[in-house]
């Protein structure tokens, strides 16, 4: 069986790559980004339930109500030990540069109150408020967060590959990075799903993970290139990849079985938080095992040829 010829096909997932984007930078402008309290401030609600709660009908009755823009969702909680504890908790994120005040609070829950069953004299209700300012520093600090870590990883490459251009091998591998984190943001964005620290914080995991597979192939090419002296690039970067090929899906697979198994747990259970990691958590280490096969190594090779080229024409 003739094995796939990643160099030759480069340019399919080039061009799969380049309307994916186009796409989600279509979307961007139609849709916007929806920030989470946490980044854009605003004011959390959590209000105990019985029975059914419609969580976007929830969202539309508050909105038309205070004129504020709403993420709702329906969370589980538990009072004890026991099963037959367990608590409904709607949770309504409000945001805005204001805090919610107790007028709207008010008008709020008489809205919500005539169309759910609510248990208003819970204890385990709460109004949680994030002024502007705040939600602004948190956004600020995680990009702060990501910017160093890419940084890190930019010198880090470079020092290491320094027998491939290590430049050029650094600079590929950020780009495979922003290419991973920009398909985790164009899916939000396609689905409306708010930007927090949960976000955030899985991005961080992602760039671990895939910088960590675009170094095993690289390494190979490294070494493929003492070993494979009469062969041309295209084919040394080819041959790497198909090295690390089974590597590769062999460490997806088994981290897929652990984030699905947290992904129906959360779903099941409906863990909001932790539904959201799993989530982006999916999302992100299938983009970056594609970026670092079809992305990353490729490009490099691009680089490469192009340097070459233009050091002949100099010649």
């Amino acid at each position: 069986m003739k094995k796939y010829d990643f160099v030759k096909n480069r340019k399919y997932a080039f061009a799969f790559s380049i309307l994916l984007f186009v796409f989600f930078g279509i979307m961007l402008t139609v849709k916007g980004i929806v920030l989470d309290i946490n980044f854009k401030g605003g004011s959390r609600l959590m209000i105990e339930t019985v029975g059914e709660v419609n969580p976007n009908q929830a969202a539309d009755l508050v909105k038309e109500a205070i004129g504020r823009e709403i993420n709702a969702s329906v969370m589980e909680t538990y009072g004890g030990d026991a099963e037959d504890n367990k608590v409904m908790m709607l949770r309504l994120d409000i945001t805005g540069n204001d805090p919610l005040t107790a007028e709207e609070e008010d008008r709020v829950k008489e809205v919500l109150s005539q169309n759910f069953n609510l248990v208003l004299n819970s204890p385990k209700n709460e109004n949680i408020n994030i002024t502007a300012t705040v939600g602004k520093e948190a956004l600020q600090k995680g990009i702060l967060a990501v910017a160093i870590s890419v940084t890190l990883i930019l010198f880090y490459v470079a020092w290491r590959f320094s027998i491939l251009s290590g430049f050029s091998a650094a600079v590929c591998a950020i780009l495979a990075l922003f290419h991973d984190v920009g398909v985790m943001f164009g899916v939000y964005i396609v689905l409306g799903l708010p930007l927090n620290d949960i976000f955030i914080a899985t991005v961080l995991t992602v760039i671990g993970y895939s910088i960590n597979d675009t170094v095993i192939i690289y390494d190979r090419i490294r070494e493929n290139t003492r070993i494979m002296q009469k062969s041309d690039l295209g084919s040394i970067v080819n041959v790497s990849i198909h090295q690390s090929l089974s590597r590769s899906i062999n460490t997806l697979t088994t981290t897929l079985i652990c984030i699905v198994a947290l992904f129906i747990l959360s779903a099941t259970n409906n863990i909001d938080s932790l539904y959201n990691f799993s989530f982006s958590l999916l999302l992100g280490v299938i983009t970056g095992v594609y970026s670092t096969v079809f992305i990353a190594s490729p490009l490099w090779l691009v680089w490469k040829e192009r340097k070459q080229k233009a050091l002949l024409k100099k010649a």
